[in-house]
Parts: C-alpha cells; sequence; structure tokens
C-alpha cells in the first residue's frame, strides 16, 4: 500500500470520531466544543519541536484489546492547564501546576480513550480498548527525536469562550498497522428487495422507424410511456407488529434504582475512605428514581422486602415516553 493511501485510510478512521471527540470534552470541560480534524501524517521531529517549544504534557495510552503497542497524547501546557482548572470546576485561568494538574490531565484522557475505544469497536465490529496510563511533563525538544517512527493526528479544539487548542495523537507503526483493519461497515446488498417492475412487450422486437430522409432509431424520438406491471408477493404472513412485539418480551433490560446524585471535585474524591459521608442532592423522603435501559421510566418509594430492599412505584412517566426510553 502507498504512503498516501496508507495515512488517507488512517484519516477516514478517524474523521468521523470527530463529533463523538467534541462530546466527550464538552461533558468533561463542562463547554460546548467543536473538534476537527487536522493534519494526519508521519511526525517530523523539527515539526513536532516547533509545535511544542519547550515543555508540553505528555500522556502514554495503551491498547488494551483490538490493536497492539501504545498511543501517546500531547498538549500544550497552557491548554492543559486551561483544561484540568476547568475539570476542578475553576474559570480556566490557572496556571499549570503538575501537583494538581497532571492527574486531571490523565482523567480527561481516559474518557477521551474511552471514546474513542467505543467508536472504534462500532466501527471494527469487535472490542477495542484503550487505557491511558499515566501523564507527565516532558520537553519535546529532547523527546521528539525518539517519536519519528510515530504517525501523527492533530485534532484542533474550539470553544466559544475559550483560544483554540491542540490535541496531538501519536500512533506507533504498529498500532496504525492495527486499525487498517477497522474501516466503516459497508451495508450489504439486500436479499429481500422487492422484485424489479416487469413492462409490458418488454420481450417484443425493437422498433424501427422511417421518415422522407431515412430510417430513425428510438433516441431521435420521444420517450414511450407505459404503464409499469408488478410481480404479486403474495398473502402476508405472520400476525403483523403483535408477534414483532412478543418478540421482544423475553429481552432483559438493565433496571437502576437512584437514590440521588452529586458533583464533587476531584481532589475530594481522592480524599474518600472509609467512614467518609457523601452528601446527595435529594431530600430526606422524596422519591427515589428508576431508571430502565438509563433512561428514567418512574419514580416510587423504599420499602424493605425481608431482608431485601426494594422500590414501590408511585408515579410512572407517560407510555409514550417509557416506549421511547426503551428504544
Amino acid at each position: 500500500m502507498s504512503a498516501e493511501r496508507f495515512l488517507q485510510n488512517l484519516r477516514n478512521i478517524l474523521q468521523p470520531y470527530m463529533g463523538e471527540l467534541g462530546e466527550s470534552l464538552s461533558a468533561a470541560l463542562n463547554r460546548g466544543i467543536h473538534v476537527q480534524l487536522g493534519d494526519v501524517r508521519p511526525v517530523d521531529p523539527d515539526e513536532l519541536r516547533a509545535d511544542f517549544p519547550g515543555e508540553a504534557v505528555l500522556t502514554h495510552a495503551t491498547f488494551v484489546t483490538g490493536a497492539s503497542h501504545d498511543a501517546i497524547y500531547l498538549i500544550p501546557v497552557n491548554n492543559a492547564a486551561t483544561w484540568a482548572d476547568l475539570m476542578v470546576m475553576g474559570d480556566g485561568l490557572a496556571s499549570f501546576d503538575p501537583t494538581q494538574h497532571l492527574d486531571a490531565i490523565k482523567e480527561l484522557l481516559n474518557q477521551v480513550s474511552g471514546s474513542l475505544g467505543q467508536y472504534l469497536a462500532q466501527t471494527a465490529g469487535f472490542p477495542v480498548q484503550i487505557r491511558a496510563a499515566a501523564s507527565s511533563l516532558e520537553n519535546m525538544q529532547d523527546q521528539a527525536s525518539d517519536l519519528e517512527s510515530y504517525f501523527r493526528a492533530d485534532f484542533v479544539v474550539r470553544s466559544q469562550d475559550l483560544e483554540e487548542a491542540l490535541l496531538t495523537l501519536l500512533l506507533s507503526p504498529e498500532a496504525v498497522q492495527d486499525l487498517q483493519k477497522i474501516q466503516p461497515q459497508r451495508k450489504s446488498a439486500m436479499d429481500d428487495r422487492p422484485p424489479p417492475a416487469i413492462l409490458d412487450d418488454d420481450l417484443e422486437e425493437p422498433r424501427s422507424f422511417h421518415s422522407n430522409n431515412g430510417a430513425l432509431s428510438e433516441m431521435d424520438l420521444p420517450p414511450e410511456v407505459r404503464s409499469a406491471r408488478f410481480e404479486d408477493f403474495g398473502p402476508p404472513t405472520g400476525s403483523g407488529a403483535g408477534k414483532n412485539i412478543d418478540i421482544l418480551m423475553d429481552l432483559e433490560l438493565p433496571v437502576i434504582i437512584e437514590l440521588g446524585r452529586t458533583s464533587m471535585f476531584i481532589r475530594d474524591i481522592l480524599e474518600l475512605g472509609p467512614g467518609s459521608i457523601v452528601e446527595l442532592s435529594k431530600l430526606s423522603g422524596e422519591p427515589v428514581d428508576l431508571f430502565v435501559n438509563d433512561k428514567k421510566f418512574a419514580q416510587g418509594e423504599v420499602v424493605v422486602i425481608d431482608e431485601n430492599f426494594g422500590i414501590r412505584i408511585t408515579d410512572l412517566v407517560k407510555v409514550e415516553d417509557r416506549i421511547r426510553s426503551l428504544r
């Protein structure tokens, strides 16, 4: 495979992921984020040094399943400081502090890796899992030469109230080679398409036409419009929609009872230990929520059945909303 085709395949794999990457960053940073795929090319050490002058936040990631070897994320220090500060509910103006911000960046890129793995798995049809291992502050003037064999994909990150940022993904040659087998699945031809229309007199001999100037072909005359005749599909089988619904009745869906939720700073989560108390958003006595397939289905009150907790349904979501939630 030529180098150009090789890089184009990699670009085709990454391009559809930009929407999901934007959603993942938006959720983590509490901002509307738009991501655009930049250049996809082999690493040029001199170019890498120019794009990341001095220190940058480098995060190693590993393909656990679906591909081999590793990947590396690079973020300029000023962008990393902004993102890490936003993750701990700051205003995004803090200076970079390795003791606080490296863990936040690792967690952010773990979320990015998770969404990337899910996208690749859905596209490929087999499990793909990526895990961010560790983040560190590195001098790219010294590190760039060691990355010359890698391939580079730039993600340009934009937000209305933030300066344009750069997230660079570096893939080892072995990882890129494995990714070549991950291609969007093509839709197979329909095996149950309707039979083609059969025109009346299809088997007639071609007509010839004559004029004062000689013979004319059919191409020289206006098209003749004839009615179409279709083959009979036969009587319908099955009992209609009711039978299709019955097929779904044996499917299992996850049911979750949620007592309440809360948001916490990463530093507070890291301080949790045995005996710690986490205050939830719900008041004592409020009904708890019942979720089916991660969609709210009903509300109820907590009861005890023998030695097990249970829930007594007190209010159901509308039927139309319940049906939509099962999709």
